[in-house]
């Protein structure tokens, strides 16, 4: 599974967020109407806490987890009040084991996160503890890539900004649908130059992968409203077209 560095964290908040800020306000209005008395979330591979700031400020009560040190640190500025009164708190656990110390009322997991998992019998074994942490009649929102958001990871794109030069070059191969992408160049932060060189590694999940964890997981994939516009693509050729690049999937734990 990809582990992102401290130097790529910094970058990752600069340029890779802007999916998940327009995303995040919705998601929080399909929870709040779809679970109008659920309290507590666990934001899954949270990131830089976007999503988890957005859960907050709707009256949630967050558990963020991720395995980045780096991504936690950036987490940790934006969250600090929230944490210092209780409302969110943070997590360096891997996806594919982690335990809560109470079960959730819902489970979050956003931008492609999952995509990071190595093979199928990763994806059952992060499902499972998903199972284990919700609470009976929880819900499980995530989304996964498709392979249209890939192919863009074959050419060569430059980012040249006043605080950033940096290359993305990368490989997908459709027939296993497996790929790397090279993140690398310098980045200013806080007034000074850092060295970003960062390997992302990903995999495509078909329907048949996702139904297979959820089973497995006793996570029964369930119906939703949440609207198309919110699935193409921010970056590479693949926001030029109309073609989605993620999928978004609800899957529900059964009611005791």
């Amino acid at each position: 599974m990809t582990y992102y560095t401290r130097e790529f964290s910094h970058f990752f908040e600069s340029y890779f967020t802007g999916w998940v800020r327009h995303y995040s306000p919705r998601l929080a209005a399909f929870l709040r109407q779809s679970a109008p008395d659920a309290r507590s979330v666990l934001d899954l591979c949270c990131g830089t806490g976007i999503t988890a700031e957005v859960l907050c400020g709707e009256g949630w009560t967050v558990t963020g987890v991720d395995r980045s040190p780096g991504m936690l640190d950036v987490a940790r500025r934006r969250l600090g009040d929230l944490i210092e009164a209780g409302r969110a708190r943070l997590s360096e656990q891997d996806a594919r084991g982690f335990s809560l110390a109470e079960p959730v009322d819902a489970v979050v997991c956003l931008d492609g996160a999952l995509n990071h998992l190595d093979a199928p019998g990763d994806l059952e074994r992060c499902f499972a503890r998903v199972g284990e942490a919700l609470a009976p009649g929880g819900q499980f929102v995530f989304d996964v890539f498709e392979t249209s958001h890939f192919r863009h990871w074959n050419n060569l794109t430059l980012t040249d900004d006043a605080d950033a030069v940096i290359a993305k070059r990368g490989v997908w191969d459709t027939d296993s649908g497996t790929g790397m992408l090279r993140v690398s160049g310098v980045l200013e932060q806080d007034g000074r130059l850092e060295r970003v060189d960062q390997t992302l590694r990903s995999r495509y999940f078909d329907p048949q992968d996702i139904a297979a964890a959820c089973k497995s997981a006793g996570l029964a994939l369930a119906e939703h409203d949440i609207e198309a516009s919110y699935v193409t693509c921010e970056s590479g050729s693949c926001s030029r077209t109309a073609v989605p690049c993620r999928t978004i999937y609800r899957a529900l734990k059964p009611a005791a």
